[in-house]
């Protein structure tokens, strides 16, 4: 069974085909515009590098991409348990922002 993810499968790899559709969205310009500056250790380094000089992708950057985009992916149940509460932290923490900012209006 092949799992969606990113307009990519993620899963079982048949072929050739289907993983060079699977790193292509992985590539320079593919909606890759934010920057995370990450310290990784050694073994996560060696194994980066493993799929680089594979050549099943063209920088660390790609393969860290790709890498994080499937951990996401993985663990889709957590975030969809934790999207149902976010926007109610955020509304609360607005809520509490503005009580403060009350509180700390100079009396006329």
């Amino acid at each position: 069974m092949k799992k969606m993810f990113l307009g990519g499968k993620v899963g079982i790899v048949t072929s050739k085909s289907d993983l060079k559709d699977l790193l292509s969205q992985f590539h320079k310009g593919d909606g890759r515009g934010n920057v995370v500056m990450v310290r990784v250790n050694d073994e996560a380094l060696a194994r980066m590098d493993q799929l680089v000089e594979a050549t099943l992708f063209g920088s660390r950057s790609e393969c860290a991409a790709f890498l994080i985009g499937a951990g996401i992916a993985g663990q889709k149940e957590l975030f969809d348990r934790l999207g149902a509460h976010t926007d109610e932290i955020r509304k609360l923490k607005e809520q509490l922002r503005q009580v403060a900012l009350e509180a700390l209006k100079p009396s006329e």
